[in-house]
């Protein structure tokens, strides 16, 4: 006769890419997960991935300095 295998315990706590997150976007308030922040490379600037855009040069800076054409006033 085969042996029983033990089964292991559910997990209630949800996986942390589906969780809300605890920190919030500078651009649009947003709960984000630190593991996912984005920070702008010409502001330093952290922001949720959703607050980021590609410029014609194909650089991706925060909202912020694009609508500026330079470096944003995030910090």
């Amino acid at each position: 006769m085969p042996r029983a295998r033990a089964k292991a315990p559910a997990s209630d706590a949800a996986p942390w890419w589906l969780t809300d997150g605890d920190e919030e976007c500078l651009g649009c308030g947003q709960l984000y997960i630190y593991e996912m922040e984005f920070r702008c490379p010409e502001c330093e600037m952290t922001t949720c991935i959703h607050c980021r855009r590609r410029r014609p040069d194909g650089r991706v800076v925060c909202v912020s300095c694009l609508d500026a054409g330079g470096p944003g006033d995030g910090g």
